[in-house]
């Protein structure tokens, strides 16, 4: 404005015309403003509406849901929108209606944050309504053996977090609403199987619905359930009061449940279960192309990624090969070496103390550790997960581990603690609470490939910090897990998008000399037909950042900085890996 000023002055003849410019000029200011004041209101309205739609998820992120514009009286205590038509119908209006709401903003008139934020949610809007298309109707599984609601419902409720009285009386009502829930859910699988889309491990069901079933009464989720109850601060009759109530919802609900899930996959065994992959339905390879893309976070395609995965397949088995060459010893040795840990809080100790020249400086890292009680504990290779605290809470972050798969000393545990604590996910979640700037952004964005993927390189950062163990060692057990990696990708998309059979994924094995027995083929064959695109958010998204890490390397040589470098991949959150490679190329032309 002053530079205007003075040129009215200077020359009078300009003055409607250069006052005409400073009027375009404000008009668009306030333009721009407005347009960026309406679309953080969007964006809080979306976060306000998704928890409003479900319970679960809004206990999950928010303490004081209050305080974030949220009306409890819009929430329905429960398990949320029920996977019935009329659910169903209503998540699509959902994404619709979202979607043509942020179409309508102007993203030149955005702040660049805002223009990340749109472009991810534009492509994750995108894809889901892609999904929502009716010939993919009844194509998503409920029943999954790695993350199905029957395994999502036992961890959710023995993790559940208890605040206040409130807070007991809500879980009563949701351990009541299991058996509703799984009815209904199981009459969508039923039509499932009536249209041939049912697509199942259902032995792995059965077992685990089993493995709750026989404990009763004596369930270590009622038991944690009760345990939670004392964190409510009442008096010891109240508490025994709402102790009982607990125990006949859940005598009442979740074991009844549970048993018609275990009858009705029973039922299946001797119906229309399909055992190959979804490239064998008549829209399978279609939808297995929508699954791909949100499982890694861009829209390569199929054949892009195939081509991806082949070449880093050769890469690591070579490197592989002149590590052995170069140290015979290593492949003749009977195990692995041990790193000398004794239990996880060790492990993430040594971590922490050590990741701080590498990764930039996080408050809030206090952290609780439990063993997942085995009864509930999965058996298809969830090895850890990490709890997502509340984005309005200063809580201890939950790590959860699973016995089945683990022994402390063993390198494969201290990458899985790597991996879920730090300088994974535990640490990936603080620094975004920290720094980012709406709950849209902490709690709506999704994009598994970069937050799996993130946390799987992260997991290999975290092997340079072991002592003790020969350099050598590492560098073959990551080659090797890499290079196992790239295979499992090849199979996913052998089995969902060329139509392989188990014969087939077994000669592309006997290909690579990795020959197995029928038992073991079988039941990797069956994790993944019954799970298309689980494994693509670890190692799809992995090797993009990798990628990305290596291209800002060659472009800055010593100029390169590690800490600097992890900014830029943490800075924006859970976006989509377009943004998160526009943060990379700017902290590269930033540093040349």
């Amino acid at each position: 404005m002053e530079t205007i000023r003075n040129r009215q002055r200077m020359r009078p003849r300009y003055f409607l015309w250069a006052a005409g410019i400073a009027a375009v000029t404000l008009m668009g200011c306030r333009k721009a403003e407005t347009e960026q004041s309406d679309f953080d209101h969007f964006l809080q309205q979306e976060f306000v509406s998704a928890m409003e739609s479900d319970y679960t998820t809004l206990h999950v992120y928010l303490q004081d849901p209050k305080a974030h514009g949220i009306d409890m009286d819009q929430v329905e205590i429960g398990l949320g929108m029920r996977p019935d038509p009329e659910g169903l119908e209503a998540q699509k209006k959902d994404v619709r209606d979202s979607y043509e709401e942020l179409k309508r903003f102007n993203r030149n008139l955005l702040t660049e944050e805002q223009k990340d934020i749109y472009d991810s949610y534009e492509w994750q809007l995108g894809l889901e309504q892609e999904a929502a298309d009716e010939v993919y109707d009844y194509y998503p599984s409920l029943f999954g053996s790695m993350t199905g609601i029957h395994y999502q419902i036992p961890t959710l409720l023995a993790d559940w977090e208890i605040r206040t009285e409130e807070d007991v009386q809500n879980l009563i009502t949701v351990v009541e609403d299991v058996k509703p829930y799984v009815e209904t859910a199981l009459e969508y699988t039923k039509i499932q199987e009536e249209k041939g889309l049912l697509m199942l491990d259902l032995d792995s069901v059965i077992q685990y619905c089993t493995s709750i079933l026989d404990k009763g009464e004596d369930s270590a989720v009622l038991q944690s359930m009760d345990a939670a109850i004392g964190q409510a601060g009442l008096d010891e009759k109240t508490a025994g009061q709402y102790r009982e109530m607990l125990r006949s919802a859940f005598l009442e609900s979740v074991l009844p449940a549970y048993e018609e899930i275990r009858d009705t996959m029973v039922q299946f065994q001797s119906g229309n279960n399909q055992e190959e992959g979804l490239a064998n339905l008549e829209h399978g390879k279609d939808y297995y192309e929508i699954l791909f893309k949100q499982s890694i976070g861009s829209d390569r395609s199929v054949e892009d990624i195939k081509a991806m995965m082949e070449e880093e397949l050769q890469e690591h088995a070579l490197r592989l090969s002149e590590i052995v060459n170069e140290n015979p010893s290593l492949a003749e040795a009977a195990s692995m070496p041990e790193t000398g840990f004794e239990d996880y809080y060790e492990i993430l100790d040594h971590i922490k103390e050590r990741m701080s020249a590498d990764f930039p400086e996080v408050g809030q890292l206090d952290y609780n550790i439990e063993t997942i009680s085995e009864e509930i504990a999965s058996d298809s290779g969830v090895t850890a997960y990490f709890n997502i605290p509340p984005l309005d809470g200063d809580s201890e972050k939950q790590l959860r581990v699973n016995p089945k798969t683990n022994d402390i000393a063993s390198l494969n545990t201290y990458q899985t603690v790597a991996h879920e604590g730090f300088p994974g996910h535990m640490y990936q979640y603080a620094y975004m609470y920290e720094n980012l700037n709406t709950p849209f952004q902490k709690a709506i964005l999704n994009n598994p490939a970069y937050t799996e993927g993130y946390a799987t390189y992260a997991q290999y950062e975290a092997g340079r910090y072991l002592d003790g163990i020969d350099a050598d060692w590492l560098q073959l057990y990551q080659e090797n897990d890499l290079m196992t990696n790239c295979l499992v990708i090849l199979m996913d998309i052998g089995i969902h998008y060329e139509g392989w059979s188990m014969e087939d994924m077994g000669s592309f094995l006997d290909d690579f000399g990795l020959g197995t027995d029928e038992e073991s083929l079988e039941g990797m064959y069956r994790q993944l037909q019954a799970n298309p695109c689980a494994f693509e958010p670890y190692y799809v998204g992995y090797f993009e950042i990798e990628n990305l890490k290596e291209q800002a390397q060659e472009s800055l040589g010593e100029r390169f900085d590690q800490k600097k470098f992890h900014e830029a991949i943490l800075k924006g959150g859970n976006v989509s890996f377009p943004v998160v490679e526009k943060n990379v190329t700017a902290y590269i032309e930033a540093n040349r």
